[in-house]
């Protein structure tokens, strides 16, 4: 059997998950936090070294970082200018030009930025030279697109369910128009953030679709007492 290891970034720690390749079915899920006084780089150290993670031989291995994230078009992009390009986005970060990366989002023609500290970047290729470091955002974003591919639709409009809130992306005749998370632990929230966005989109609540990926049935029913094209969808990434 072939094995795919993802490992998630997360505030306090990290996120480890093994996949059969053949089946895409979920193996294990290691949730593992950072103690105190320890490095982040250290908590990755001693994930990738507990059995359950380290005794698989991997064909894939990817590191994601769900730190805040921002897209420039891919003509735009230059390397020299991430941090700039970054610090523009989120005023006031402290994030060094090392830890800066990005990842080419080929389909749809634009670059993720994203920071991830170099340390972790460094402890994970020692164990895995091969592993892909990737912005999960970026990855989310390809991820519908590639789904969209065939569509006649001229617009689809996606949301897809965080730990602590949404991301909305808006694909306009395969490209895309907007994206963005939004901080939400509610259903009321996730709600108002939907409507705003399909509203300020001037979207049509009896023609245009939305489609959620890992919601709640209650979300679900929610949404469907504004707009008329509705689905639910899982997401495996």
């Amino acid at each position: 059997m072939s094995y795919s290891l993802s490992i998630r970034l997360c505030t306090d720690g990290f996120s480890f998950l093994v996949h059969s390749l053949g089946s895409g079915q979920l193996l294990l899920q290691e949730n593992l936090r950072c103690a105190p006084d320890e490095s982040m780089a250290d908590a990755l150290e001693r994930g990738l070294q507990l059995p359950r993670v380290a005794g698989r031989r991997y064909e894939r291995v990817i590191l994601y970082s769900t730190l805040p994230s921002t897209r420039v078009p891919l003509d735009d992009f230059r390397r020299e200018d991430m941090l700039a390009v970054y610090r523009l986005t989120f005023a006031g970060t402290t994030v060094r030009p090392e830890d800066m990366c990005f990842q080419v989002l080929p389909s749809l023609e634009v670059v993720e930025i994203f920071p991830l500290q170099a340390s972790i970047v460094q402890t994970m290729k020692r164990h895995y030279p091969s592993a892909l470091v990737q912005g999960l955002y970026g990855s989310i974003l390809c991820h519908l697109a590639e789904m969209q591919q065939g569509s006649t639709l001229p617009v689809s409009f996606h949301v897809v369910t965080l730990e602590g809130g949404i991301m909305i992306a808006v694909l306009k005749h395969g490209r895309l128009h907007l994206a963005n998370v939004f901080r939400a632990t509610t259903n009321a929230d996730k709600l108002y953030f939907i409507l705003y966005i399909w509203k300020s989109l001037s979207l049509d609540a009896w023609h245009d679709s939305c489609t959620l990926y890992g919601a709640s049935e209650d979300l679900y029913h929610e949404v469907c007492q504004y707009l008329a094209h509705v689905d639910m969808r899982e997401l495996s990434i």
